[in-house]
């Protein structure tokens, strides 16, 4: 009789071997082992369960008390040892890491970053965004992590408690670089200096170029950024007189614009397309700096659209006044003011309220009228507004449609600056993705300690799913590839990103073969065309992806 058994386990690889290529070699779980303390009472390496983690955020997401089980399922743990990563001991980790020097872990992978892929650091885009926290958060004011307070929220939620999450990234592919969290009601003009010191002291120079929103256009900011020797690029905001200078000027005058894009509309071809022109005036902002006026086609047939629309519903408003009756002539003003102000065209009315007087006869005593029954007359007053446009504020206000003003102290040329500025939507891209890729909140964890740290892993995640594109692309690039067919049904895609890397290897699996419960054998799926294909993109071998060389 033939008592030999065999058995068969399956294990989900997925992606995890391509992130576990880029974890090593950037070397992040050296620097947990080496940079977060330690209890030799540990029954497992807080730098194992912190690399678990991060795994985790790269590629699912999973609430901390699943992490465990996911981790035995893609084969990253032994079976039966799921128990041991769960919640607490993952949440006490976090609380390592904080408690860790975490400046340096996240420096040194930048570092190691730059140097193994040769990135540009010449020019640091930086912006912020909130991380909404959904829950009870009480008050830590002695823990010392960032706070979770209410404030300018950007996901629309007031109600809501939030931190501020700011990134840094190059414009070289958008690779994050820095980051830190402040308090949920910071606001980012107080943030400025705070990041560029960081930046300066990360990449050991002052003279990259630092590009941010108009919040950089801050009198302390731009100085201290130019006397440290850096070169800033800005918005500025639509409170400052330069501004109502220029529309005052350009309403009279015609200015030689400098086209510098032009080309199809990338979403639409029928659509309109991106052009943009550039125009550089002789006079410098209050505090010396060069003002670089651009113009955008988009911007320009929206503007116009806005105030039309602006103009519409105050007409339809002051309409549905009328249709009132207003006894009181200053309660009709109050409200038309406050109509105009809601709808931001105080410029473009003239008005007046309009009394309407309205006579009726009564008999002074009740009983059958008579010829000499007396009456008295009742006067009824009541308010309306006329109004008429004012077609040359309108042309004024024309005049100005699609334009908004750059500054810098850089010394580069007008069409520069503005191809400098216009990176800033790739930044804005990575925090699009930490919100929704990453499915950064709700964050189901109150310790505000925990969730810094866990905002550090987070930050790692983005850096080496950007590194990931990063390498996609430029492979491409050197391939002369425009397109690739990574979509399903062979769809072309322009610009892959890590997401969808991922995705494609999401059904990938090796089978285990016992015999006597003793592995005699790993048998690898076969992997499909479209997945060699990535591997190749990315420069992995077949024999590296399954571990068998």
């Amino acid at each position: 009789m033939n008592d030999t058994s065999f058995s068969i386990n399956s294990t989900r690889l997925g992606a995890l071997p391509i992130i576990d290529e880029y974890i090593e070699k950037l070397g992040i779980s050296d620097l947990f082992a080496r940079l977060v303390p330690t209890d030799p009472r540990d029954k497992v390496p807080v730098w194992k369960s912190l690399g678990i983690t991060l795994r985790n955020v790269i590629l699912e997401r999973y609430p901390l008390y699943k992490i465990g089980e996911w981790a035995q399922s893609r084969g990253v743990i032994k079976p039966g040892d799921a128990d041991l990563y769960n919640d607490d001991r993952i949440g006490r980790a976090l609380d390592r890491l904080y408690r860790s020097d975490r400046t340096a872990i996240y420096s040194a992978t930048v570092l190691k970053a730059i140097k193994q892929y040769d990135i540009t650091i010449d020019q640091i885009h930086n912006d912020s965004t909130t991380v909404t926290l959904h829950g009870q958060y009480g008050n830590y004011e002695d823990c010392g992590a960032a706070m979770p307070k209410r404030g300018f929220n950007k996901d629309f939620r007031p109600d809501l408690k939030q931190l501020v999450f700011s990134l840094s990234v190059t414009a070289d592919f958008a690779v994050p670089i820095n980051f830190k969290v402040y308090d949920g009601n910071t606001s980012d003009d107080t943030t400025h200096i705070d990041n560029w010191k960081s930046l300066r002291k990360l990449i050991g120079k002052a003279d990259f170029v630092y590009v941010a929103d108009s919040k950089l256009c801050v009198r302390d900011a731009m100085k201290y950024i130019n006397i440290e020797g850096g070169i800033f690029v800005t918005v500025l905001p639509e409170t400052r007189k330069e501004i109502s200078i220029f529309k005052d000027w350009i309403a009279e005058n015609n200015p030689v614009w400098i086209e510098v894009i032009n080309e199809p509309n990338p979403r639409n071809k029928k659509g309109t397309p991106r052009v943009y022109h550039v125009f550089e005036s002789a006079t410098l902002t209050t505090e010396g700096y060069r003002i670089v006026w651009v113009k955008s086609l988009q911007k320009q047939l929206d503007d116009a659209s806005r105030r039309l629309g602006r103009i519409q519903r105050t007409e339809a408003d002051f309409a549905a006044l009328n249709k009132k009756e207003f006894q009181n002539e200053d309660k009709l003003l109050s409200v038309v003011k406050s109509v105009l102000q809601t709808n931001r065209t105080k410029q473009f009315f003239e008005y007046k309220i309009v009394a309407h007087v309205e006579e009726t006869t009564k008999q002074m005593h009740p009983g059958r009228p008579t010829a000499a029954t007396p009456y008295r007359v009742i006067r009824k007053t009541s308010y309306t507004i006329e109004y008429s446009l004012v077609a040359e504020k309108i042309r004024h206000d024309a005049c100005y449609d699609g334009i908004f003003p750059l500054t810098t102290n850089g010394e580069f040329s007008a069409p520069e600056v503005l191809l400098v500025y216009k990176y800033q939507p790739n930044l804005e891209k990575r925090h699009e993705q930490l919100k929704s890729v990453y499915n950064v909140a709700p964050i189901f964890i109150q310790n505000p300690q925990r969730i810094e740290a866990l905002l550090l892993l987070y930050f790692l995640a983005m850096l080496i799913a950007s590194l990931i594109e990063r390498d996609v692309r430029l492979k491409m690039k050197e391939d002369k590839l425009e397109t690739v067919p990574l979509y399903p049904e062979n769809r072309k895609c322009k610009a892959p990103t890590a997401d969808l890397l991922f995705g494609i290897f999401d059904d990938v699996r090796l089978q285990f073969v016992y015999k006597n419960n003793q592995r005699v054998a790993i048998l690898p799926d076969t992997l499909s065309k479209r997945q060699e294909f990535v591997l190749k993109l990315l420069k992995i071998k077949k024999a590296k992806y399954f571990g068998t060389g």
